[in-house]
């Protein structure tokens, strides 16, 4: 009966730490035989409340000749609640090729997937594109590699936890149990942390587990505290019985009958 309610913990642990991978809805040209390809520098994520810059190149697709001047390229920006961030436009060019738009953090505030619409027109040409990015706490996107390395790190911690555990039903001493509820707390309060940190760093939407895995690693650091004092006391504990134990051995007691009477004396 216990090992099945091992494993039912393990899979509902296991369940809770896998990461779903996100994936990010690539650039979108709208194909015409004339008027103007729009080139967007790529950006699969940006960093939660952090500036930002784009930047256009622009073609003229008959000849494929940049055009550097005589267009003006604008840029509207939604969040995928539905939200019209920013609206902008700009005329002239940087380092020689680059239309720029510079959005500053504040358009950035929220998680989630974004949508930037690019557009430059002339008087008688013109085109656009879209661009889909996501806001997180890391600035990147959860990628299968980097899903599959947190997923066998927390597994490894895991298998770690779960043997620490066995050793506090198993071990029969009181120092051995205590030694291996150590080990399963540390490894509880770094599985706690690090569960707290990848979810607020890669999440864009929920943001419920994250306050779930932030409380448990503060509960789980607290509780340290009388852990601590019981340590402290079992080591005064032991090393009055280990003084004790030396001096009934000092008058001629054998070690076996003082171990036994200071056994009897703690009991």
């Amino acid at each position: 009966m216990k090992k099945i309610n091992y494993l039912i913990l393990v899979m509902i642990f296991l369940f809770a730490i896998l990461p779903i991978v996100s994936a990010v809805k690539p650039i979108t040209n709208i194909q015409t035989t004339e008027g103007y390809s729009i080139e967007p520098t790529e950006k699969s994520a940006i960093l939660l409340n952090t500036n930002h810059s784009f930047e256009l190149h622009v073609f003229n697709i008959s000849s494929g000749m940049p055009i550097t001047s005589g267009i003006t390229c604008y840029l509207h920006l939604y969040h995928e609640s539905g939200e019209h961030i920013y609206t902008g436009e700009t005329s002239t060019v940087s380092h020689i090729f680059d239309y720029s738009f510079d959005l500053d953090a504040n358009n950035f505030s929220k998680r989630g997937e974004y949508e930037a619409k690019f557009q430059c027109n002339s008087s008688t040409l013109g085109g656009s594109t879209q661009l889909f990015f996501i806001v997180n706490g890391f600035g990147e996107e959860l990628t299968t590699a980097h899903s599959f390395k947190f997923n066998s790190a927390m597994l490894f911690f895991m298998i770690l936890f779960l043997l620490a555990l066995g050793g506090v039903i198993g071990f029969e001493t009181p120092v051995g149990k205590f030694a291996c509820y150590w080990v399963a707390h540390t490894l509880f309060i770094i599985g706690t942390f690090c569960m707290w940190q990848f979810n607020q760093g890669y999440t864009t939407s929920f943001l419920g587990m994250v306050g779930v895995w932030k409380v448990m690693f503060y509960v789980s650091i607290f509780a340290m505290l009388p852990m601590i004092i019981l340590s402290i006391a079992m080591m005064i504990v032991y090393f009055s019985t280990g003084k004790e134990i030396t001096r009934l051995m000092d008058h001629g007691m054998s070690e076996d009958e003082a171990y036994r009477r200071q056994g009897k004396k703690y009991k």
